[in-house]
């Protein structure tokens, strides 16, 4: 892209039909480039090592809406908020979601997408996505990736992640 960069075209995207679904395919996963790409409205954030089966579960939640991040950026992502003090507003307890919706959680925070989710907790795809639906409705949040940010935030996972 000799004349700009993803950034700049997901925003002239944007700018042109708001309802073009993008995804970013790069090589960076930090937070430098991962939150100015979904600040200019990419529905999707992958590195270019995705497996072709991966991308077309991208794709496939692009146009349903939702947003996915390539784990690694999702770990990173979530490295560099945690390492922030945060507001001193109080934040929603655990004790909100059931077990199995925290076991969810908990998968969503290392990055699993709903498939892999399913397959470690051997529920189907669909139960997964009730429990993400149930899961940001309780926290009064609005995507996977802000549960996941408010989870490792508030540290509640942080004995489990220490035990794996």
């Amino acid at each position: 892209m000799p004349e700009m960069d993803g950034i700049e075209a997901t925003k002239k995207i944007k700018a042109f039909d708001p309802n073009i679904k993008v995804i970013m395919l790069t090589s960076f996963s930090d937070q430098d480039h991962v939150l100015p790409a979904l600040r200019a409205g990419a529905e999707g954030y992958q590195l270019k090592d995705i497996e072709p089966d991966e991308l077309v579960h991208t794709i496939q939640s692009a146009c349903r809406g939702e947003k996915l991040l390539h784990p690694q950026a999702t770990q990173q992502l979530l490295a560099e908020v945690t390492n922030d003090q945060g507001t001193d507003e109080k934040e929603p307890e655990l004790d909100q979601l059931t077990p199995r919706e925290r076991d969810v959680l908990y998968q969503i925070t290392r990055g699993k997408s709903n498939k892999e989710i399913s397959s470690e907790l051997y529920i189907t795809e669909k139960t997964v996505k009730t429990h993400v639906s149930s899961i940001l409705s309780k926290l009064g949040l609005h995507d996977r990736t802000q549960a996941a940010i408010h989870a490792m935030k508030n540290g509640w996972f942080e004995n489990q992640a220490q035990g794996k």
